[in-house]
C-alpha cells in the first residue's frame, strides 16, 4: 500500500506540474507579445499632447492592427477613443476596467485565463507624452490555437499516467501477493516454531532479502532443535547414570535390612559397595557441575600456565591407580611450554586423559605423554596400549555419557562426561584435540595450544 501511494502522488503530481508549468510557459509569451505589440503603438500616439477621437483614429489607421480580437486606446480619464470592437463599440465610453486603470497608473496592466479549450488575454500599457500619462492603449486576444495543443498534450499527460498507473497496480498486486504468500509461509514456521515444533522450515524461494532472512531461520531452528536434542537426551542420560549407583544403593541396603543375621564381613562388603556408588555419585555430580559451568562460559582467572608441573602433579596423583592397574607412566616434557589459561581447567584436561589412558589400558601396558613445542603451538600427546577405540566410534567419544564399552565403563568408574569436559576446556582456549586409534594397539590423544606470549 506505501508502495502504491508513493506511486500515485507521483502521477498527481505528473498530471498537474508539467500543465500548470506549460501553462504558466503560455501566459507569460503571450504577456511579452501583446505588450511589445501595444508598445509598438504607444510611441506614434505619445507624441499627441491630449489623445482625442480624430488624431488618434488617422494614426491608427497608419499602423498595423491586424490580428488582435479588440484593440482600444482611452484618453487620461479612461474614455474610450478608439475601439476596433464591430458590435458594442466602446468610443465615447469610460472604460476603467483593471488592466486599463493599471496602465493609467503608470504601470503595465496584464490578465490572461485558460477557458473551455481558449486563452483570453488582456493586455494595457500607458501612453507617456512629456512625462505625463495621456491615456493607454487596450489589447484583448482570444486565442483557440494554442489552447488545442494544450489539450492534447493534458491529454497525452492523462493517457500516460493511466497507463503508468494501470502497470502500477497490476505489477503492485503480482508482487504483493507472491511476497504475501512467502511471508505467509514464514510466518507460519514461526509460530510452528514458538510452540516448539521445528520440523515445518520456511520455503526459500529467490535470492533476495526475504529469501536471505528465511535460510536464516531455517539455520536458526535447525540450531534450536539441536540443542534441544541435546538437552532432552543429556537430561534423558543424566538421569539414567545417576539412577544406576541409586538403584545398586537401594538394592544393597534392602540386602541389608532384609537378611538377618548377615555375617559382618558381608555388611562391612555391602557398606563398601555403597561407599562406592556414593564416590562414583560424588565424580559425576562433580562433573556435571563443570559441565554447567563450561556451558554458562564462566569468567575464571587466567593467567601463564606451565604444563610440564601440571603433568607431573596429575602423574603423582594418578600413580597408586597405574599400580593398580599394572600400568606404567613414561613422560617426555619439554620445559617453558606455556600457555594462557586457567590452571585448574589445564589440570582437569591432563588429568582426565591420564586416568582414561590408566584405566581403559592393559595389564603390562604404558602410558605416555610428550610435550613439546609445535609449530601451531605447545602440542601434548597422551598415547596409551590399551584396546583402541573402533573408528566408528571415535566422532562420538566427546558426546555426553557416551562409552564405547559401557559395562568396562562403569566398572572403571567412569562416568561418559570426562572427554566433554577435555573438549570444552581445550575450545574455550582456542585449542584443538584430535584422536587417533587403532584396535588392539592403543590410542593418541593429541592436544594442541596457542603458545603464550613472551
Amino acid at each position: 500500500m506505501s508502495y502504491i501511494v508513493v506511486i500515485l502522488i507521483m502521477l498527481v503530481v505528473l498530471n498537474t506540474y508539467p500543465i500548470i508549468t506549460s501553462q504558466n510557459f503560455v501566459y507569460q509569451s503571450k504577456q511579452d507579445s501583446m505588450r511589445a505589440r501595444a508598445l509598438l503603438i504607444t510611441p506614434a500616439l505619445a507624441g499627441l499632447d491630449k489623445l482625442t477621437p480624430e488624431p488618434v483614429n488617422d494614426i491608427m489607421s497608419a499602423l498595423d492592427v491586424q490580428g488582435l480580437a479588440r484593440m482600444m486606446v482611452t484618453d487620461a480619464g479612461g474614455l474610450a477613443v478608439y475601439d476596433t470592437a464591430l458590435t458594442d463599440n466602446a468610443v465615447g465610453r469610460y472604460v476603467l476596467n483593471r488592466e486599463i486603470y493599471t496602465a493609467l497608473n503608470e504601470k503595465d496592466g496584464f490578465w490572461s485565463k485558460f477557458s473551455q479549450g481558449a486563452f483570453q488575454s488582456k493586455a494595457a500599457v500607458p501612453v507617456v507624452s512629456r512625462g505625463t500619462v495621456i491615456g493607454a492603449v487596450y489589447i484583448y486576444e482570444y486565442d483557440t490555437v494554442q489552447g488545442p495543443l494544450l489539450l492534447s498534450f493534458q491529454s497525452l499527460v492523462a493517457n500516460l499516467s493511466m497507463g503508468v498507473a494501470t502497470a502500477v497496480l497490476v505489477i503492485s498486486l503480482v508482487v504483493s501477493s507472491a511476497l504475501t504468500r512467502r511471508m505467509g509461509g514464514l510466518l507460519r514456521a514461526i509460530r510452528f516454531a514458538r510452540e516448539g515444533e521445528y520440523n515445518h522450515p520456511a520455503p526459500v524461494k529467490g535470492k533476495d532479502e526475504l529469501a536471505e532472512l528465511a535460510k536464516e531461520f531455517n539455520d536458526l531452528t535447525a540450531i534450536i532443535q539441536r540443542t534441544d536434542e541435546l538437552r532432552r537426551q543429556f537430561v534423558s542420560d543424566a538421569s539414567h547414570e545417576l539412577r544406576t549407583p541409586l538403584s545398586s544403593m537401594r538394592l544393597l541396603a534392602d540386602s541389608i535390612l532384609l537378611t538377618e543375621d548377615m555375617p559382618l564381613t558381608e555388611v562391612r562388603e555391602f557398606v563398601g559397595d555403597i561407599g562406592g556408588e556414593i564416590d562414583r555419585l560424588s565424580r559425576m555430580t562433580e562433573k556435571l557441575m563443570l559441565l554447567t559451568r563450561l556451558d554458562a562460559s564462566v569468567k575464571v582467572n587466567v593467567g601463564r600456565v606451565e604444563l610440564a608441573p601440571l603433568i607431573m602433579r596429575a602423574r603423582h596423583m594418578l600413580n597408586a591407580l597405574a599400580v593398580q592397574a599394572g600400568v606404567t607412566i613414561q613422560c617426555e616434557l619439554d620445559e617453558d611450554c606455556a600457555i594462557t589459561a586457567n590452571q585448574d581447567d589445564i589440570y582437569q584436561i591432563v588429568f582426565n586423559l591420564m586416568e582414561n589412558a590408566i584405566k581403559y589400558n592393559r595389564p603390562g601396558g604404558g602410558v605416555s605423554m610428550y610435550l613439546f613445542h609445535g609449530g601451531d603451538g605447545v602440542t601434548l600427546y597422551v598415547d596409551d596400549t590399551g584396546v583402541g577405540i573402533p573408528e566408528a566410534d571415535i566422532p562420538r567419544l566427546f558426546e555426553r555419557f557416551y562409552r564405547v564399552d559401557k559395562a568396562r565403563a562403569r566398572l572403571a568408574g567412569g562416568t561418559g562426561l570426562g572427554l566433554s569436559i577435555v573438549r570444552d576446556i581445550v575450545a574455550r582456549y582456542g585449542g584443538a584435540i584430535v584422536i587417533k586409534s587403532e584396535i588392539d594397539k592403543g590410542s593418541r590423544f593429541t592436544v594442541i595450544f596457542p603458545e603464550a606470549d613472551g
